[in-house]
């Protein structure tokens, strides 16, 4: 069965069940010149006839998908499509959230328009529901929603990968003592006392072939830090903060570079 009617702008629609979105978002980085996205809406019903534990739905893309382009008008009119759970490229369809988190089985999101510091994005396809035969696996969906472009787009160094990332084609980063950061990182998440992590993350920014030094003190835990660039530097670096889990070999840093 597919939906029920055609969908229009700010509405949700799960095989036949009409919802409004209610909160549209999109977020972004940047991860070696091209930019990831995670879009994400939120819809209600007020439909009495339906029943409250399906009158809420919440669509994501958790681990977000690459572009394959660095710029966001570019992106208007394209499409990106999941025949499957995940791409060629290991990335997700989504997650759709009704009863549970559940996986989009396939899926089409399509950049329908970009202008004023907007996206408009259509999103379609089956995702997993859970909760009755009627609504079961493989429910089909489609909404069509406008989300606000981040004003800043933070720059994703991926250190499981590489520790290093290209910005632009003169200007690349580059972290020096990531073995000496990993062993606080391990020391702290075998004792669980987060607020005794204290270490220093090098790393230099090399631009039209120079390079500028900078580093991050860390006191008191992994969010309580300062930056120190070198004065020289004809690029503004700021620094937004490290996650991980080395036990599953993830960990990212975040920075933005204008």
């Amino acid at each position: 069965m597919k939906i029920s009617k055609n969908v229009s702008e700010g509405e949700f629609i799960l095989k036949d069940i009409l919802y409004h979105v209610t909160y549209p978002s999109l977020c972004a980085h940047y991860q070696d010149m091209e930019l990831v996205l995670f879009p994400e809406v939120e819809a209600e019903t007020k439909d009495e006839k339906v029943e409250y534990e399906m009158s809420s739905v919440r669509l994501y893309h958790n681990n977000g998908f690459h572009t394959h382009t660095s710029d966001f008008k570019s992106l208007q009119g394209k499409k990106f499509v999941w025949k499957n759970e995940y791409n060629r490229d290991e990335e997700e369809a989504g997650t759709l959230y009704v009863q549970e988190h559940e996986a989009v089985r396939e899926g089409t999101i399509e950049i329908q328009k970009v202008e004023n510091g907007q996206m408009t994005i259509k999103w379609s396809g089956r995702a997993d529901v859970g909760w009755s035969r009627k609504y079961g696996s493989k429910v089909p969906f489609e909404t069509v929603f406008t989300a606000k472009i981040p004003a800043s787009v933070p720059y994703i160094l991926d250190a499981s990968k590489s520790v290093r990332m290209t910005i632009d084609d003169k200007t690349a980063l580059e972290i020096l003592n990531l073995e000496e950061f990993n062993e606080e990182v391990m020391r702290v998440s075998e004792s669980r006392v987060w607020d005794s992590f204290h270490t220093v993350l090098k790393f230099r920014l090399i631009h039209a072939k120079e390079e500028y030094p900078g580093e991050v003190l860390f006191t008191n835990g992994k969010n309580n830090f300062e930056l120190k660039m070198e004065k020289a530097c004809p690029k503004k670096v700021e620094f937004k903060g490290v996650d991980y889990n080395l036990r599953v070999n993830y960990e990212v840093f975040r920075f933005e570079i204008s």
